[in-house]
C-alpha cells in the first residue's frame, strides 16, 4: 500500500509538471507577434525567392517560423556565397537561434524553463521577461505644437506546449506612459444623431407635411486631438483599456489617454493547435493580426495597426495552394470620454436628453467576422472574403463564416456593416511584386461615378514590392492608398434584434479602424527599403505623402472621420457628392523618416538599441465645391514644420 501512495504521488508530480510544462526537440504552435523582426526579413527572402510563398495570415506559429527560415537558410548554402549572400546567411542563423528554448535558466531570455519526459506527450513550461520601452519628442516651428510622450513597460510571459500539436501562451504587461494631445477642435457628426424627438408619451413626433420622423436640431459633435510627439499614423497605443494617472489611482483618476504621466496594463493570451499535419490550424486568443495583406502594414481589411481582440480563429489548408479561413472576435468598446462628452445621448422616453456616463460601452456591443478564401500560386495570388461587424448576438452564420456574410445578410435584413475584398497579386521570384487591393464598404451602383456619388464607399491599393540584389537583406516598396468618404463607417442603428438602444457599427476596435490606418476621405503615396547592413544592424527609410479632408474646425469636409455617418434619409443621401481635393479644407503631409535598430546579442548584451528621426511638413489648402483649390493659412488650419526624435530599447526576450 505505501508503495502504490508513493507510486501515486510520483506521477501526480509528473501530471502537474506536465501540464505546467515548449519541449527542446518540438516546436512550438504558439505565435509570435507581427511586429517582430522577423516577418520583415521572411517577406525579403520572399521576395528574393529564398522559400515558398508565405502565409496570408498572420501571425504565424513560431514552428512555421522556423520551418520557413530552415528552407531559407538551406536554399542560400545552396548557391555560392557573395557577400551579401554571407550577411544574409548570418542573419538567418541568427533569428534560428533566437528561437531554441533552452531547458532551464537562460540570461539572454531571462527565461527559466521545464520539460516533462513524456515523448509521447511532450509538455513544457517557460518563463520569460522582456522589457521594451521609447521616449519620442516633437519639436516644431510652432511651439505650442512642441511635445514629449513615452512608454515604459514590463511583459511578464508564459509560454509552453501542451501535448505535440497544442501550445499556450499568455503575456501580461504593466505599463507608465505618457502621451499628450493637441487639441485641434471639434468634428460634427450631424443633426440626426442619435434619436428622434419624442411627444410626452415617448412616441416620435412626426412632420404632417412630409410625413417623416423629426429629429433634434442641435449638431452633434466630438473633439479633434493630434499627437506631436510622434510622426503621423506612426503610433499605436499598447495599453489594453484605460489608464490611470499618477497620483489619482482609482476610479476618479480613470481615463481613456494618458495626457499626464500614467499606468496602464494588458494581456494577451492564446491557445493555439494544428493537426492533420498542419493541415489545420484552429487557435483561440487575444493578439494582434493581420490578413490579407500584400505587404507589411498594407492591409485593408484586417490591418497590423488595429488594436488586439479576442477571436476565435480556424485555417483549413485543403491543397498546397488552396486555403479556407475565418475567424470570429468579440471587439472592445473605445474608452473615449475625453473625446466623446456630452456628444453621445438618449432619450428617457419622454423626450427628455440623458448623458449615460458609461456611453462609451453602451454604443459599442459588437462582434467581427471574416472569411477568406486563398489561392496561392508560384506567380499569382488571389483572395476574396467578406467581414463583418455586428452586435454580440447568436448569429450562427456570422460565428462561423463558411457563408459569404453579404449573402448571409439578404436572408436576415439589414441590420450590420459588412463589407467585401479581394486581392490580387502578380510575382516573380526574385525579382519582386505588384498587387491591387480592393475594399467594399458600399457601393451604391456600379453604373454610377463611384468617385463622386457619396454613397459609393470603398478603399484601393495598387503597390509593388522590389529585390534589391546588392544589398542584404534589401527591398525596395511603393504603393498608393485611396480610401474614400465615409469607408469604414455606419449608420448607428436602433432596434436590431436583441437590442432596443442605438448601437456604433464602425469598422472599429477600441477606437481605432480595423482596415487601413488612415481616416475616410484620404490619400497616400508610400515609399520605403529596408536592408541589413550587418545580421544585428536594420535601416529602414520611409516616405509618405498624405493628404486628408479635415475632420474638425469650420472647413471640415463630411465623411472624413471614423465617426462620420450617413444621412438616414434616403433623398439627402442621393443629394450629397464627394469631390476629393476640391469639397472643403484639406491637409497635406510631407513625411520623411528613417528607422534604424542595433541588436546587441552579437556582444553578449540582451539589447536591441532602436532610434526614429523624421521630418513633418503639413499645410492646408481649401475649395469650394468643384472649383480650384487654394493654399490658406488660418487660427484653425496652419502650416507647420517639425522634426521628431525617438529613442527606444527592448531588453532580454523580445
Amino acid at each position: 500500500m505505501l508503495y502504490i501512495c508513493i507510486l501515486m504521488k510520483k506521477y501526480t508530480i509528473l501530471i502537474i509538471l506536465s501540464l505546467f510544462c515548449v519541449n527542446l526537440f518540438a516546436q512550438t504552435h504558439s505565435t509570435v507577434d507581427i511586429t517582430d523582426e522577423v516577418y520583415l526579413v521572411l517577406q525579403t527572402a520572399e521576395e528574393k525567392g529564398l522559400c515558398q510563398n508565405l502565409s496570408n495570415l498572420k501571425p504565424y506559429t513560431e514552428k512555421y517560423i522556423l520551418d520557413s527560415l530552415y528552407e531559407i537558410k538551406a536554399s542560400l548554402e545552396k548557391k555560392n556565397l557573395s557577400p551579401v549572400d554571407k550577411v544574409e546567411l548570418n542573419t538567418i542563423d541568427s533569428f534560428i537561434n533566437k528561437y531554441q528554448h533552452k531547458n532551464g535558466f537562460d540570461f539572454n531570455r531571462l527565461s527559466y524553463r521545464i520539460e516533462s519526459n513524456n515523448s509521447d506527450f511532450p509538455a513544457s513550461f517557460e518563463f520569460s521577461d522582456s522589457i521594451d520601452g521609447f521616449i519620442s519628442t516633437g519639436f516644431y516651428d510652432n511651439p505650442l505644437e512642441n511635445s514629449q510622450g513615452y512608454e515604459l513597460y514590463n511583459n511578464f510571459n508564459f509560454t509552453g506546449d501542451f501535448g505535440k500539436n497544442v501550445s499556450y501562451k499568455l503575456t501580461a504587461f504593466f505599463e507608465v506612459m505618457r502621451m499628450p494631445l493637441y487639441p485641434l477642435g471639434t468634428y460634427n457628426i450631424g443633426s440626426w444623431w442619435y434619436d428622434y424627438l419624442m411627444d410626452s408619451n415617448g412616441l416620435p413626433i412626426f412632420d404632417s407635411s412630409t410625413l417623416a420622423v423629426k429629429i433634434p436640431s442641435t449638431v452633434r459633435s466630438i473633439s479633434k486631438y493630434k499627437n506631436f510627439s510622434v510622426l503621423p499614423f506612426s503610433y499605436k497605443k499598447h495599453w489594453d483599456g484605460s489608464s490611470y494617472a499618477i497620483g489619482s489611482i482609482d476610479a476618479e483618476g480613470l481615463s481613456g489617454w494618458p495626457f499626464t504621466n500614467s499606468i496602464g496594463f494588458g494581456v494577451y493570451g492564446e491557445i493555439h493547435g494544428s493537426f492533420l499535419n498542419n493541415r489545420v490550424e484552429v487557435g483561440i486568443g487575444r493578439y494582434n493580426r493581420e490578413w490579407a495583406a500584400m505587404d507589411d502594414g498594407s492591409s485593408l481589411v484586417l490591418n497590423s495597426n488595429a488594436h488586439p481582440f479576442l477571436g476565435f480563429d480556424v485555417k483549413l489548408q485543403l491543397f498546397k495552394s488552396l486555403s479556407f479561413s475565418m475567424l470570429t472576435g468579440v471587439l472592445e468598446f473605445p474608452n473615449q470620454q475625453y473625446i466623446n462628452e456630452n456628444a453621445w445621448y438618449i432619450t428617457d422616453g419622454k423626450g427628455n436628453i440623458v448623458y449615460p456616463t458609461q456611453i462609451d460601452s453602451y454604443f459599442y456591443q459588437n462582434a467581427f467576422s471574416i472569411g477568406m478564401l486563398d489561392l496561392d500560386l508560384k506567380y499569382l495570388h488571389l483572395d476574396f472574403g467578406s467581414a463583418v461587424v455586428w452586435p454580440k448576438r447568436f448569429e450562427i452564420g456570422y460565428i462561423f463564416s463558411f457563408l459569404n456574410s453579404v449573402v448571409y445578410q439578404n436572408s436576415l435584413g439589414d441590420y450590420d456593416n459588412l463589407s467585401l475584398f479581394g486581392d490580387l497579386k502578380l510575382k516573380y521570384p526574385g525579382v519582386g511584386s505588384v498587387w491591387l487591393s480592393v475594399y467594399l464598404d458600399e457601393i451604391n451602383s456600379f453604373t454610377s461615378r463611384i468617385f463622386e456619388a457619396t454613397r459609393c464607399m470603398f478603399a484601393l491599393q495598387a503597390g509593388t514590392k522590389v529585390n534589391i540584389p546588392f544589398i542584404p537583406m534589401g527591398v525596395l516598396s511603393f504603393r498608393y492608398t485611396k480610401v474614400e468618404p465615409f469607408c469604414y463607417t455606419h449608420q448607428a442603428l436602433k432596434y436590431q434584434p436583441w437590442y432596443a438602444t442605438y448601437l456604433n457599427e464602425s469598422y472599429t476596435n477600441n477606437g481605432e479602424c480595423l482596415g487601413y490606418y488612415l481616416p475616410p476621405n484620404s490619400d497616400e503615396f508610400f515609399v520605403r527599403s529596408d536592408f541589413k547592413p550587418t545580421s544585428a544592424f536594420s535601416v529602414g527609410l520611409q516616405y509618405q505623402f498624405v493628404r486628408h479632408g479635415t475632420d474638425w474646425g469650420e472647413g471640415q469636409v463630411p465623411g472624413s472621420s471614423l465617426y462620420s455617418e450617413l444621412n438616414p434619409d434616403t433623398t439627402a443621401r442621393k443629394l450629397m457628392k464627394k469631390n476629393f481635393l476640391h469639397d472643403g479644407v484639406y491637409e497635406w503631409m510631407n513625411i520623411i523618416s528613417i528607422d534604424l535598430s542595433y541588436d546587441l546579442k552579437s556582444c553578449g548584451i540582451p539589447i536591441m538599441l532602436t532610434s526614429t528621426v523624421g521630418y513633418m511638413h503639413n499645410w492646408f489648402t481649401y475649395a469650394d465645391y468643384g472649383l480650384p483649390y487654394t493654399n490658406i493659412c488660418t487660427s484653425d488650419y496652419f502650416e507647420s514644420r517639425g522634426f521628431v526624435v525617438s529613442i527606444g530599447f527592448k531588453a532580454f526576450a523580445y
